[in-house]
């Protein structure tokens, strides 16, 4: 007999898949969750594992079903396709001409390409479902609760999950690297944060502080230096693009959620953050020292390879410029865009998040126009935070094929069709908002389409 959190996930799996296929935003949810719970990883999994399903795959295939299915639960106004959207395209078919013009074809190549064209397929799909105010919001709290289940996982993990003292293996396929955990739960604290101050009721701010405190608790216990920059920019930015109306209020909670954070640590955290202080120390820490090294010779094989390596071949192509770092990972997000989908995929992919940035700060501009102005600013608050603790942190960490990544670089674009529908549902035919009748271009080439 199956234990009774086997029986529990494997019933609530099924009942999203076929709840999919009334409304397709379930599965959004049932895929974001498996992506963050991830049951092979865990002792409860173990039966559902002898199963042989693939979860993702499952509940992928009813979220596309869905869409045909449920057509009548779709978001109304359709958009046009934007730039940054074509972006995510060229990124999928440069991979693809890289397999065949880069370092070669293996294993690790195929299963990065696959990964990466299912990946965006996924984002370009909640870029156009998440576009009503509903939506969006089951959005962000399913990323709480993902949230708040690795924490829980974090926070009942066995002596034998820790190496060296850090947390490793909790969650989803991506958290296998501490370091790639904590980049992860540093880009959801602002999401949760704005999930706690628009929460409806005591139950949803519980909730959500709930989830908050096991988050931070667990970036403690993976005591990686690159969440915790990343955090330190994130939550620099905060402090200095706090919407107006909340200011006190959110700056209070940004100092009592600091406090609470240093009582969390310990000096082992600190020891390891000390570090970043100390150059002597920096120049004899064996992590720091290889992966400046390895981003010396990223610059020789993007030199060597302009055009691009190919997806996931730059563990084995690191090789030939130094065996000491064969099969060794970048740790940092840019470099491995630049290196496998050479200069033209690192433009586009800097231009979309430029993209995001813009559409955040389109966000603000129309709030005052939308249904829930403030609510609107906090989300765009939260979405921009986000993104940039996110991206911080990726400079530490490998993250480019990571699916959480893009799915806080796709957040200010379904934001930017949910204000740009209201907005136009408000406008009348013979007075056109201004702001809405204007033509920006955006900074990843194209047109912002106004309206639906």
């Amino acid at each position: 007999m199956w234990p009774l959190r086997t029986t529990l996930y494997f019933v609530l799996f099924w009942w999203a898949c076929l709840a999919s296929l009334v409304n397709p935003i379930w599965g959004v949810v049932n895929y974001m969750m498996v992506y963050q719970i991830h049951p092979r990883n865990v002792w409860w999994g173990i039966p559902l594992a002898r199963l042989g399903m693939r979860f993702s795959m499952l509940a992928a295939i009813f979220l596309i079903l869905g869409l045909f299915f449920g057509r009548r639960y779709l978001p109304k106004n359709r958009s046009a396709v934007c730039a940054w959207e074509i972006g995510v395209v060229v990124l999928v078919l440069i991979g693809a001409v890289n397999l065949a013009i880069g370092f070669g074809y293996n294993d690790s190549s195929a299963y990065a390409f696959e990964k990466l064209w299912k990946m965006l397929l996924f984002v370009l799909i909640l870029g156009r479902l998440a576009t009503t105010r509903r939506n969006l919001k089951i959005v962000i709290w399913t990323l709480v609760a993902g949230s708040l289940y690795v924490g829980y996982d974090a926070f009942t993990a066995p002596a034998s999950a820790f190496w060296l003292g850090r947390l490793e293996l909790i969650g989803g396929p991506d958290f296998a690297t501490t370091s790639g955990t904590g980049a992860h739960l540093a880009a959801m604290l602002p999401i949760i944060g704005v999930a706690f101050l628009t929460a409806a009721g005591w139950r949803g701010r519980l909730f959500a502080l709930t989830s908050g405190i096991l988050v931070v608790n667990t970036i403690i216990l993976c005591r990686t230096r690159s969440a915790f920059i990343g955090l330190m920019c994130g939550m620099f930015v905060a402090l200095l693009t706090t919407p107006r109306a909340r200011r006190f209020r959110i700056q209070a909670l940004l100092v009592c959620g600091a406090i609470a954070a240093f009582v969390l640590t310990d000096g082992h955290f600190w020891d390891r953050m000390g570090t970043l202080t100390s150059r002597e120390v920096l120049a004899q820490d064996t992590a720091t020292v290889g992966r400046t090294e390895i981003w010396k010779l990223s610059a020789e094989m993007l030199k060597d390879h302009p055009y691009g390596i190919g997806p996931g071949n730059f563990p084995l192509a690191i090789g030939p410029y130094n065996w000491d770092y064969y099969k060794r990972s970048s740790h940092n997000t840019l470099i491995v865009c630049f290196t496998e989908l050479g200069i033209q995929g690192g433009i586009i992919f800097l231009l979309m998040v430029l993209g995001a940035l813009h559409y955040v700060r389109r966000c603000k501009r129309l709030a005052d126009q939308t249904e829930h102005p403030l609510e609107t600013k906090l989300f765009a608050y939260a979405f921009l935070v986000s993104l940039v603790t996110y991206f911080v942190a990726g400079m530490g960490t490998e993250r480019f094929y990571c699916e959480s990544f893009w799915w806080v670089m796709v957040l200010p674009l379904c934001l930017f069709r949910l204000v740009t529908g209201e907005v136009a549902e408000k406008a009348t035919a013979d007075e056109p908002v201004p702001e809405l009748a204007e033509t920006d271009s955006l900074p990843c080439g194209g047109q912002l389409e106004h309206g639906f």
